[in-house]
């Protein structure tokens, strides 16, 4: 282009520039092509592509570190220069200065020059904040931050203080009757949430048992909340969580941790409640948290599985209230009315409610903010909410457990009469589990596990009726229904079996534990303890079998005769035939012993021993040489004997069963090992101590 050519386009461009470009449609036409080419970008790479998701937000997934899109990530990143109380520098000073800065670009930047050259200043600055943001991306991107841990200490408690200290403090006074679950899931006074679109079922149940502190929550919180979350427990080895409780500091995973001696803090009914709390099957825990302040411990069913589903899920509308104003009094209308909404502003209403509303709405009082809508509601009676909708705030599993519990709780057998009933009869031969173990009247026989699927699979309710009602001799095992002898009638044994039958969902054992073969004593007081102790009573009292202390019974057997019938056992009693088990000679030794406890009844018949007399001649030969001199329980007087000691009381006036001493005498212990170390007192001289206690354990 020479010279001439230049200056006409240059001419002409001045032309253009002065007449100018109209906004519309010129300049709208080429943006609007720029965007469709943009969005056809776009849609194509959304299409190839596709637009990558993470998995579902899990609230109850505390290992997730949220992270931004990657065009957020400097800022991200930024926030790790300014920790704490700077962070606020990071998140709101700086990027607020930069968006200041855009908008005051036009005022600040006056040039009209283009070119980039001629612009230092404000392209220096463009690159410098350009380079920034990519070096803090590619940080962002390089430096993974690893995930969030879980914080130690107890969790529920820390649920607690983020979701509910902030409006009602250190605690929470909960009025009688309160469905708790309710209240946090669906939210029902003002200014509280419907806390079931952020927590789980699971967390709203530990707040619940957080706030109310029932037995065995309380103790879940007091001893294991440290460390554990209660649904990680719930879903662990019943057979470690008994392990745990039982062992202590000589659980393997609790070596090397600063915990209290469980066995040494807790009675067997506190290990109990907690072990029940955490092993509950999930229907029945269900039942008993969302269920039992209503409906007891079953509900009456009419209808099937499906319409049991329905009725839970969709909750709300399911009961009939008559109409009071036909049979109360307006005076009473007005009280019933004041103690729903406040029953500590009319008490005299409580024989009230308990009189005419406690049959359906058991100990919950319903909750209403409003006296005179409570009292058109009672007033005019209809169909009204008294339960929650349980569909919107259990899952679909809860929901399925919840409903079979239900109907199998309404079947006359509820499992947890099953459980006492197991605990009471079955557990010293098969275990708290079904686990198996030792079997203490055949020596070196390990009892299989019933719980395991194999059992369950290849035995029907028939047949374990039968083996409960009709025992298995040849075995060890004493028949335990009515029929044939013993303490359990045909729905106690149909409630075993449905105890049973609940381990086959999930088999909580497939293999007995590992227990080292023992051969029964042959100590007479120890084969009597071992093997007729649980029918004749720990001092021959008698029990499910007769006294063998008593002289009638003394007097009218010979010692041949007693030895056959130990040896071929009674055909019409639970007794079976011992022969098979012991030995001659431990049956022999077993004879010997059960003559000594006729002294005791002598004893008893001539007057009670005396202490001093009696039982301290006994102690200070074979206790006050270690007991007296060397600290711990002292066997030197009478005050010391029933005072002192790690333990004490080991005496307990008329508890035979319950005294320390007496366990330690018969080695039935639980506490430490047997005494005298050096083998057991003569049965005689231990009886003596025994009628002791029995007789109110004196000071003469």
């Amino acid at each position: 282009m020479d010279e001439r050519e230049q200056q006409e386009y240059l001419d002409e461009y001045k032309k253009q520039k002065e007449k100018g470009v109209p906004f519309f449609p010129d300049a709208l036409f080429k943006d609007a092509i720029a965007a469709l080419f943009v969005f056809l970008l776009l849609a194509g790479l959304a299409y190839l592509l596709g637009a990558p998701l993470e998995a579902p937000a899990d609230p109850a997934d505390s290992t997730y570190t949220p992270r931004p899109e990657w065009y957020f990530l400097f800022l991200f990143q930024l926030l790790k220069y300014f920790p704490g109380e700077l962070e606020v520098v990071g998140v709101f000073v700086i990027p607020t200065l930069l968006i200041l800065l855009l908008f005051g670009l036009p005022f600040l930047d006056r040039k009209r020059e283009r070119y980039f050259t001629k612009r230092p200043v404000v392209v220096g600055a463009a690159a410098l904040l350009s380079v920034g943001v990519v070096f803090l991306t590619v940080q962002a991107m390089v430096e993974q931050p690893p995930p969030a841990q879980v914080a130690p200490g107890d969790q529920t408690a820390a649920l607690y203080t983020e979701n509910c200290a902030a409006c009602h403090g250190a605690s929470v006074v909960v009025p009688a009757g309160t469905n708790l679950h309710e209240v946090i899931a669906q939210g029902s006074h003002d200014g509280m949430p419907a806390w079931s679109g952020d927590l789980t079922s699971d967390e709203i149940d530990a707040l619940a048992g957080f706030v109310l502190s029932p037995a065995g929550s309380l103790l879940f919180v007091q001893n294991c909340g440290d460390c554990h979350e209660a649904p990680d427990l719930v879903a662990g080895d019943p057979l470690e969580l008994k392990s745990a409780l039982e062992l202590g500091l000589d659980f393997t995973p609790h070596e090397d941790q600063a915990i209290s001696n469980w066995p040494e803090i807790l009675s067997p009914e506190s290990r109990a409640a907690l072990l029940n709390f955490l092993v509950a099957p999930d229907g029945q825990r269900l039942f008993a948290t969302n269920c039992a302040s209503c409906h007891g411990r079953s509900v009456a069913v009419t209808g099937d599985e499906a319409e049991m589903r329905a009725l839970i899920s969709q909750g709300g509308l399911h009961l009939e209230m008559p109409p009071w104003r036909e049979r109360l009094s307006d005076s009473e209308l007005d009280a019933l009315a004041r103690y729903v909404v406040d029953p500590g502003s009319a008490p005299e209403a409580e024989d009230l409610f308990a009189q005419d509303c406690l049959a359906c709405h058991g100990q919950q009082v319903p909750a209403s903010r409003d006296v005179a809508a409570a009292k058109e509601t009672i007033a005019t009676g209809g169909a009204h909410e008294t339960m929650p909708v349980w569909g919107e705030v259990l899952t679909d599993e809860q929901l399925d457990a919840l409903v079979a519990y239900t109907l199998q709780a309404a079947g006359g057998s509820p499992l947890e009469v099953g459980q006492q009933l197991y605990a009471k009869n079955c557990t010293p031969c098969h275990g708290d589990f079904g686990e198996g173990g030792q079997n203490q009247a055949r020596p070196g026989d390990i009892i299989a596990p019933i719980s395991s699927a194999e059992y369950l699979r290849t035995r029907d309710d028939a047949t374990l009726r039968s083996i409960i009602a009709q025992g298995q001799p040849n075995f060890g095992m004493s028949p335990f229904g009515t029929t044939f002898g013993g303490p359990l009638d045909d729905e106690d044994i149909s409630a075993i079996v449905s105890f049973i039958r609940s381990w086959e969902a999930d088999p909580p054992v497939e293999f007995p534990p590992e227990i080292p073969a023992q051969t029964v004593s042959i100590d007479g007081a120890q084969i009597y303890s071992d093997v007729c102790a649980q029918c004749h009573g720990p001092v021959g009292e008698g029990l499910v079998g007769p006294s063998l202390r008593a002289t009638d019974f003394q007097s009218s057997i010979t010692n041949s005769e007693m030895f056959d019938s130990i040896n071929l056992g009674h055909a019409v009693t639970p007794m079976i035939g011992w022969g098979e088990i012991l030995t001659a000679g431990q049956i022999q030794q077993l004879v010997t012993y059960i003559r000594e406890l006729a002294q005791g009844e002598e004893l008893e018949m001539g007057g009670a021993p005396s202490f001093s007399g009696d039982v301290l001649p006994i102690l200070e030969a074979g206790c006050a040489a270690c007991h007296g001199s060397l600290g711990g329980w002292d066997a030197s007087s009478y005050e010391a004997v029933v005072t002192t000691g790690d333990h004490a009381p080991v005496v307990v006036p008329g508890d035979a069963e319950a005294s320390l001493l007496a366990q330690k005498l018969l080695n039935t212990q639980e506490q430490g090992a047997m005494m005298p170390p050096a083998g057991t007192l003569p049965s005689a001289k231990i009886q003596i101590i025994l009628d002791w206690i029995l007789a109110g354990a004196l000071d003469d």
